[in-house]
């Protein structure tokens, strides 16, 4: 008995001492090796699943660390763990609890999803076990997702306090996610192996750190269910100030995106969106509403298939429409695969005033179009064509069109490139161009290659040139004439021609007139070449244009003889000399010499500047703020004409009748348009208390100052009665000079005046005398106000000069004058006296040089006679 109990015991503890010496080998590295090789043996299955573990380190089962795990299929690996650690809590069996103290990994790296198994193995389902697992402590320093798997390659970092998978199948616990992105996910979820298992997943990211990836800036929060039917999803992202949320849903293989709201800077949209999966296709449908800043409405609505038919593919799209602004919309519907493209699409007719363009409720009509798009990916063919019929001005417009209908259709097929536009007006005429180019274009792969060298053009017109004044922009304007041309363009040569006939432009602000134009112009290889160009001012004399419009330079010369080119209120001129018009197109050189043969100033209907505001009563506080002006650009062009004033420019005012000459200079700068000269007053008055102050000296000065101001500089006119003789002084700008009054011999201001009215001193007038004298003082600080009534006389006879003399002795009769000038430097003045007698006298000058004329005169107050002037300014 005893010693069978004691054979008992040593079989006992030698199975005892099996499991020990198992376990003891085990820790031995032949014993860990090979615990590794089983492991690898029994994880690994078919060609789609091979499994392999690197070395085991440290004490099995409780603490053991192992180099790699590495999971592949026949492609290679797609998923990598390095440096695990795992410490078992053993003692937590005895309670059906496996608790894992701590689990860790350095690295792993997920690069792609892996093969799918063709045909997969029938598992028999498993029964639930109510076996707990406890995980205390998660730590991945470097989870690495591939391109193949994240779109873009990401990395972060995982870290777990707790978590727990508990005895009636329920799972739960938090991940703490760092790296490329910050955020927290909680884990609820229910896993006994039934169709009532389910995962929610509430995940919330608080940063992401992915610049280049370009969503830096996105935070959010989200949660997703998944269970046996399916997944259901609810996405709030905040994309730097941007908000989008929806709610994603995936069941029975159609995934829809609900509730899709989405708030930006540009604007808003909102709608719904659902794709349908199937062995062989996607169904893709779309219906938003977009809304803008500017609060433009968008809708967007579609429906598409992309196909997997025979080894390839193909998108049809069975319909694709954007309707926007209120009114237009296209349309869109087609397929597309490898071998065909075959779209068409259309805009829908629609009023041209509902066009999304700047001024187009101007203007009214009907406007529609069309796209068709065939041939290959490779070599596409492609026309399309706008048509607006019954273009016109609205009712309310400042514009006055007629009804013109006009359009643009262009296609590409064959490797080359063509257009056609045409602008028609039953009464008005037609303008139409062609073009056709080389053009090699592909959609798969994407390229153009225009030959531009090849282009070919063609250009033709007949139309009315009337028909621009009726345009907004032209209404200080006018033009007329009829335009033809037939040019083209081909292989880098031009040629054709256009021409004007009876032409004329007038610009009512500048004053600038032209009359019977008429042009012929030529294309050729070197540019355009002026055959013929010629033109009149509002009167007699000529413009003529020659040169041409070369590619790189411009050679155009402009003669002008006796051309009445400029016809304003304040100025009416006639010109004659040369203007070369010479350097790049764009930036051109002016340069020539112009004489104006005659001009008439009225000086009275120059505007004056505003008078200085004598008060800021209604001034406001807070428009004190100073705001820098709008600083006028530089003219883009050169500029350097010399201007000759001979002796007839004519200026008349309420108190000035004067024949002008002198000399300009008119040169661009930084600043703009500077001119620089000097105009002298060759004869002429000052009409000043009733008196005439005949001009002896002094001048006008143009300094180059921008903006051009004429300055009178001491510009001196005397009035001589026997005992006394009297100077006004004029200086500063010409339409608000300064007044001075001086006498010799040297008196008092009002002592002139005195002796200038009444021919004696202020002592021995009468008190209405001495009212009529403080009237003029008053006029000596005012200015220059009407045309005068001799002015209008002159121009209504057709003189130059017109003027009343009062006689300046008792007895002796008023004359009045009248003189011309014949040309030039040669003047003829006759005058007339006023009493029963009416006697004639004649006066001839001639102007040998600017200082030097020879003078004669006859008549009955004065014996006949020859007479030598010279003039001198200092």
């Amino acid at each position: 008995m005893t010693r069978t109990f004691f054979n008992i015991l040593r079989f006992g503890l030698v199975i005892l001492l099996i499991p020990v010496l198992l376990l003891a080998w085990v820790q031995t590295p032949w014993g860990k090796a090979m615990v590794s090789e089983k492991l690898t043996a029994s994880l690994s299955g078919s060609a789609h699943l091979k499994v392999r573990i690197g070395k085991i380190s440290g004490w099995i089962p409780g603490n053991i660390s192992i180099d790699f795990i590495e999971v592949a299929d026949a492609e290679g690996a797609w998923l990598t763990f390095r440096n695990l650690h795992c410490r078992w809590m053993i003692r937590d069996l005895v309670r059906k609890r496996v608790r894992l103290a701590e689990l860790s990994a350095d690295e792993i790296i997920w690069s792609r999803f892996p093969e799918s198994e063709k045909k997969r193995r029938q598992l028999a389902r498993a029964a639930f076990h109510s076996m707990e697992f406890w995980l205390d402590d998660l730590t991945v320093t470097s989870l690495k997702l591939g391109k193949r798997v994240a779109g873009v390659p990401l990395e972060y970092t995982v870290n777990s306090g707790g978590l727990a998978y508990l005895a009636d199948g329920t799972l739960t616990g938090r991940l703490a996610v760092g790296g490329d992105a910050e955020g927290l996910v909680d884990l609820d979820a229910v896993l006994r192996g039934g169709p009532e298992d389910r995962l929610v997943l509430d995940a919330e990211v608080e940063k992401m750190h992915r610049p280049a990836f370009g969503m830096d800036s996105l935070s959010g929060k989200g949660e997703v269910i998944l269970d046996a039917a399916g997944v259901d999803a609810q996405l709030e992202l905040d994309l730097g100030g941007d908000r989008l949320s929806t709610r994603l849903r995936y069941r029975g293989h159609k995934l829809d995106l609900e509730q899709i709201q989405y708030d930006g800077k540009e604007g808003s949209l909102q709608g719904d969106s659902s794709l349908m999966f199937s062995n062989r296709n996607i169904a893709v449908t779309l219906d938003t509403v977009f809304v803008d800043v500017q609060t433009n409405r968008y809708d967007l609505k579609g429906a598409a298939r992309v196909l997997r038919e025979n080894k390839t593919w193909a998108v049809e799209v069975d319909s694709a429409e954007i309707r926007g602004w209120d009114s237009v919309a296209v349309k869109l519907a087609g397929r597309v695969d490898p071998a065909a493209v075959n779209l068409s699409g259309i805009l829908e007719e629609m009023p041209f005033s509902g066009l999304p363009v700047s001024g187009s409720s101007n203007f009214q009509g009907r406007v529609s179009g069309s796209v068709r798009i065939t041939g290959t990916l490779e070599d596409p063919k492609i026309s399309a064509g706008i048509d607006v019929v019954g273009f016109s001005s609205s009712e309310d417009a400042l514009d006055e069109l007629p009804e013109l209908d006009f359009s643009i259709h262009c296609g590409l097929a064959g490797g080359e490139l063509s257009a056609e536009t045409s602008v028609t007006n039953g009464a008005e005429g037609h303008v139409q161009a062609e073009l056709r180019m080389p053009f090699v274009f592909s959609l798969v792969p994407f390229r153009y290659s225009p030959l531009v060298n090849e282009l070919d053009m063609r250009v033709t017109a007949d139309m009315d040139l009337g028909l621009i004044n009726r345009m907004a922009a032209f209404q200080n304007q006018y033009l007329a004439g009829r335009v033809e041309a037939e040019l083209s363009y081909s292989s880098g040569v031009p040629s054709g021609f256009l021409r004007i006939r009876d032409g004329a432009y007038e610009h009512y602000d500048w004053g600038l007139v032209i009359q019977q134009f008429n042009a012929d112009l030529k294309a050729t290889e070197e540019g355009v070449v002026v055959e013929q160009v010629s033109a009149s001012g509002s009167g007699a004399g000529s413009v003529k244009v020659n040169g041409g419009w070369y590619w790189s330079r411009l050679g155009l010369g402009l003669d002008f003889s006796n051309a009445w080119i400029i016809r304003r209120d304040e100025v009416e001129a006639q010109v004659s000399g040369h203007l070369a018009i010479e350097g790049h197109p764009l930036y051109p050189d002016i340069s020539g010499n112009l004489t104006i043969n005659r001009a008439d100033i009225l000086l009275d209907n120059i505007t004056p500047d505003p008078p200085p505001l004598l008060t800021d009563y209604d001034a406001s506080v807070t428009n004190r703020t100073v705001v820098a002006g709008v600083r006028k650009k530089a003219p883009r062009f050169g500029l350097d004409v010399v201007i000759d004033i001979p002796d007839e420019v004519f200026v008349n005012a309420s108190m000035i009748e004067a024949v002008l000459g002198g000399r300009l200079h008119v040169t661009d700068s930084p600043k703009g348009i500077s001119v620089k000269g000097e105009i002298t007053p060759r004869r002429g008055f000052v009409s000043f208390i009733g008196k005439k102050f005949r001009f002896t000296e002094g001048e006008i000065v143009l300094d180059g100052s921008v903006p051009t101001m004429a300055i009178m500089d001491n510009l001196t006119a005397e009035y001589a009665r026997r005992d006394v003789t009297a100077r006004l002084v004029l200086n500063g700008p010409v339409n608000n000079p300064r007044f001075q009054l001086e006498s010799d011999p040297a008196m008092p201001e009002d002592e002139v005046l005195s002796h200038v009215l009444f021919n004696r001193d202020s002592s021995s007038i009468s008190p209405w005398q001495a009212y009529q004298i403080a009237a003029a003082a008053r006029q000596l600080s005012g200015g220059l106000n009407g045309p005068g009534f001799m002015y209008q006389i002159r121009q209504a006879v057709g003189i130059d000069t017109l003027e009343w003399r009062e006689a300046e002795v008792a007895g002796e009769s008023s004359s009045v004058a009248a003189g011309k000038y014949i040309t030039s430097g040669l003047y003829i003045e006759v005058n007339r006296s006023l009493d029963a007698q009416q006697q004639t006298g004649v006066a001839v000058e001639l102007e040998v040089t600017r200082h030097f004329s020879v003078e004669t005169y006859t008549g009955p107050e004065m014996r006949a006679g020859i007479g030598v002037n010279w003039r001198l300014d200092y």
